[in-house]
């Protein structure tokens, strides 16, 4: 590239000496040539312009999977038994069972867990 640039300002530089004196033959004067100067800016036509900087976007966690029971819990707050979401019948009669034979408080909590994909969860007694 530096050749052909060396090349391309020999022959301006042959094309002014021409010009000039044809000038000088025509006009008698001498005419100076205005020369334009690169601004920085500039860029060379065969530079690519530099990259940017890729930005890497990670994929957005998902939340676990939950799923809701009904639980029969003790003063405490312990878990007497578990039923399904859709069983709210069969919590409320354990829990009225619950409270006719042993003394304490029982009361009927939703509680939300991880889901584990199982063919049914049967309700577990703790006694």
């Amino acid at each position: 590239m530096r050749e052909q640039n060396d090349a391309a300002e020999v022959a301006e530089r042959e094309e002014e000496a021409e010009d000039t004196t044809a000038d000088d033959s025509e006009l008698g004067t001498k005419v100076k040539k205005t020369r334009t100067r690169k601004v920085a800016g500039d860029k060379p036509v065969n530079e690519k312009a530099a990259a940017k900087p890729r930005v890497r976007t990670r994929k957005p966690k998902e939340p676990p999977r939950m799923v809701a029971r009904w639980a029969v819990c003790d003063a405490a707050l312990k878990r007497v038994a578990m039923f399904e979401y859709n069983d709210r019948a069969g919590a409320d009669t354990k829990l009225s069972q619950m409270q006719e034979l042993k003394k304490g408080t029982f009361v009927l909590q939703l509680v939300k867990e991880l889901y584990e994909p199982r063919a049914a969860v049967e309700p577990t007694i703790a006694v």
